[in-house]
């Protein structure tokens, strides 16, 4: 399978070593404001590179062409969609967060889920402690999503089960990230 990657942040990075073994990683499309680390080792290329999918993580801008299009996002669909929901699931005193892999529609953070992974969240977290655990579980977690990915037949995949609740979009900028979480995050 051929991927273009979507995204140039340190998630990114590590979702890239795990993977790189498995898929023919075309390229990659950077982010608005890359982190500081630059460590993506694969050619910057255009969105339009043909490829089997495009895979979106943790990328900040809006996907045109959903066609073929995945994301990892850095939350539990549809009660975390948007930007910053690890601020947001600490502020509103969850006790969960976790990792949704789905297939993207022109409604962002919307569309059928092909799996997610939750991991707990202790009263004294913060932010970059979430990270941190979703740093650990992101690249297995992805691998293991688009081997699940390639068992769905095209039918299947078009059968596949949307959540129908509205997503809650968090947006940017509601509150300040901590400047160690700047480092790590757009």
């Amino acid at each position: 399978m051929d991927i273009l990657i979507l995204g140039s942040t340190q998630l990114t990075e590590l979702c890239i070593d795990k993977i790189k073994k498995h898929y023919n990683l075309l390229g990659h499309v950077p982010t608005t404001k890359p982190t500081k680390e630059g460590k993506i080792n694969l050619p910057i290329v255009d969105i339009n590179t043909k490829c089997d999918i495009k895979l979106s993580i943790q990328y900040d801008k809006k996907v045109e062409e959903v066609n073929d299009s995945f994301n990892l996002h850095t939350g539990l669909l549809p009660k975390y969609g948007g930007m910053d929901v690890l601020d947001h699931a600490i502020r509103n005193k969850e006790k969960e967060q976790g990792l949704t892999f789905h297939k993207m529609t022109r409604r962002f953070d919307h569309g059928p889920v092909i799996s997610k992974i939750t991991y707990p969240i202790f009263p004294e977290d913060s932010t970059i402690d979430l990270y941190r655990r979703l740093l650990g579980l992101g690249p297995d977690f992805l691998l293991q999503s688009l081997k699940l990915l390639e068992s769905f037949s095209k039918d299947q995949l078009s059968c596949l089960p949307y959540f129908y609740e509205k997503p809650t979009i968090y947006k940017r900028g509601e509150f300040s990230l901590s400047e160690e979480m700047k480092e790590h995050v757009i």
